[in-house]
């Protein structure tokens, strides 16, 4: 069986996530139906940016015994004390392991230990399929927000 290793830091980690965050953004382009477009115009130099005026950023990266990185998760605690697991990204071959489960509860403690007023994820149209994963730690549906797609 496969061996992988965490490791954790904060914004100094960022610039190591950009090639993950490139494959889920992409895969997020294929997914999604109505904004293909919005997704092919994403950087990472912009969406570091917005990461970066969070109070504080935790970051969680896997690696495999050949030293690939794998996986990430980017938590965010916001100036008004929300916290948000921003982005979660596992290569398709590291999935159905438990990865994405310990990803998941590292952010969850992360988030706990600074007692956040509450904690939010946010599902691309067309990633449904993750919210029965994110369902067995506690998150629900709350609002559906529909956005109108210029032709």
């Amino acid at each position: 069986m496969e061996s992988y290793r965490y490791i954790n830091g904060g914004k100094e980690f960022l610039d190591s996530v950009e090639p993950l965050w490139e494959l889920l953004n992409e895969y997020h382009k294929e997914k999604s139906i109505d904004f293909k477009s919005q997704y092919e115009s994403l950087n990472f130099n912009e969406r570091k940016k917005k990461l970066l005026t969070s109070r504080a950023i935790n970051i969680d990266i896997v690696i495999d015994s050949f030293d690939n990185y794998i996986g990430y998760c980017i938590s965010t605690i916001s100036q008004d004390s929300i916290g948000e697991v921003d982005s979660l990204f596992l290569k398709s071959g590291a999935r159905k392991y438990g990865i994405g489960d310990e990803l998941i509860r590292r952010a969850l403690e992360w988030l706990e230990s600074d007692n956040v007023k509450k904690k939010v994820i946010t599902v691309a149209a067309g990633n449904e399929n993750v919210i029965n994963f994110y369902n067995k730690y506690g998150f629900k549906k709350r609002r559906i927000v529909l956005e109108l797609v210029e032709e």
